[in-house]
């Protein structure tokens, strides 16, 4: 079994103490400094939360992130790299600057689970303390899920339908729902901006299964404990680079996210202080103790600004259409104008007693489409400035040749 580290006091005091002494970050930085998602469960580090919620209410993250673990317990020499990468999918949203709640796809079974999170403390520019906050995860359908979320599985039954099942290692977990309190603290560094957090968790951060030393052979600090830095940089108005380091209650991870735009790409190594796979280290040796390759992809917006560009993108589509439509009555009105002015060139070579009647007839006839186009361009103007009148355009006038 693993024995306690004679650091870990000294570990936590000093964090602890850097939480309250670090200089606060200023209000409109708090405000601007997202974070990335983790690998499973919304947004935090690389697996760990942290005492944060975004203050604009409707935020979403959406991530799929891949983990490399050629495990196979069916007995097969090797493995195509399809079946080599873990797979998960989440989404989590923020509302009212205190909340946020998410849902999570574990790999290609898929297993599921809800994670949430309530920032009970906030932090404050003119004042020391850390944010606090308290959250779950993994509240789903497999109460026996392990740190990288293998533990449940599915399989085949003679008609060929599939079920859940349990993994033969993971029997002995108890995961579901996981709790954990944790402390955060921003501060302003150089050119850019970090944060510090601790906490301490059940479930996913503390049991082992009764695996011990083949669950995790080195890198915990103390069970349930987990800490983690992170540093963010702007080199754009519109990109950010956050470098990433914790300890998940397990093993020491480090991982780099560029973002753009609110899309998202993150490299991250995982049970850094293991070294390579070797079966020396246990019958779970594909699974456990062992560097692995994490890959993320992700976005992140707002589903109030979202709905309002899907609004504004048809009214553009709806005043394109009646710029056509305007447009259209212009060039048949015109044509309309031609022959009229075709047909009053007629009245004019004929019977003189005939002419002052048709011209002053004709005449009006064109002087009313000459109005109507004037109309007509007003209105398209006024649509082209962005300010379209209330009444609806007119239908273009019929081409037919009037009655001589």
């Amino acid at each position: 079994m693993r024995t306690t580290r004679s650091g870990i006091a000294l570990i936590a005091c000093t964090l602890g103490v850097a939480l309250i002494a670090v200089p606060v970050l200023p209000a409109q930085q708090q405000a601007d400094q997202l974070y990335p998602a983790t690998l499973s469960y919304g947004t935090g580090l690389i697996d760990i939360p942290v005492a944060w919620v975004s203050p604009a209410s409707g935020d979403i993250w959406m991530s799929t992130t891949g983990r490399h673990i050629p495990y196979n317990f069916a007995g097969q020499q090797s493995l195509n790299t399809a079946s080599q990468w873990n797979t998960n999918f989440a989404i989590d949203s923020h509302w009212g600057g205190r909340v946020s709640v998410g849902f999570s796809l574990y790999s290609q079974n898929p297993e599921w689970g809800f994670f949430g999170q309530v920032l009970a403390l906030k932090e404050q520019a003119d004042k020391p303390w850390p944010a606090i906050a308290v959250g779950f995860r993994n509240l789903g359908n497999c109460d026996h899920e392990d740190r990288l979320l293998v533990g449940c599985d599915i399989s085949f039954t003679a008609t060929g339908a599939t079920k859940d099942v349990t993994s033969s290692f993971a029997t002995h977990f108890h995961t579901a729902p996981t709790v954990y309190g944790v402390a955060t603290k921003s501060f302003a560094l150089g050119s850019g901006f970090g944060s510090l957090s601790l906490g301490f968790g059940s479930g996913l951060f503390y049991d082992d299964g009764k695996l011990g030393d083949t669950y995790n052979d080195k890198g915990q600090i103390a069970r349930g404990l987990f800490l983690g830095g992170r540093y963010a940089i702007n080199p754009t108005p519109t990109t950010r680079i956050d470098f990433l380091a914790e300890n998940n209650g397990w093993d020491w991870n480090a991982g780099v996210v560029g973002n753009w735009r609110g899309i998202s790409l993150g490299l991250y190594g995982t049970e850094l202080e293991e070294g390579s796979k070797s079966a020396s280290k246990g019958p779970l040796y594909n699974v456990y103790n062992y560097a692995k390759v994490n890959l993320s992809l992700g976005y992140s917006g707002n589903v109030y600004d979202i709905s309002r560009g899907l609004f504004l993108r048809s009214r553009v589509a709806e005043l394109e259409r009646e710029q056509n439509q305007l447009r259209a009555e212009i060039a048949a009105r015109d044509k309309r104008i031609a022959a009229l002015e075709a047909q009053l060139r007629q009245a004019q070579a004929g019977e003189l007693a005939d002419i002052a009647r048709r011209r002053q007839a004709l005449e009006a006839q064109i002087q009313q489409e000459r109005d109507a186009i004037q109309r007509a361009e007003d209105r398209l103007k006024k649509l082209q400035e962005g300010q379209p009148p209330a009444s609806p355009p007119t239908k273009p006038p019929s081409t037919t040749q009037p009655p001589r």
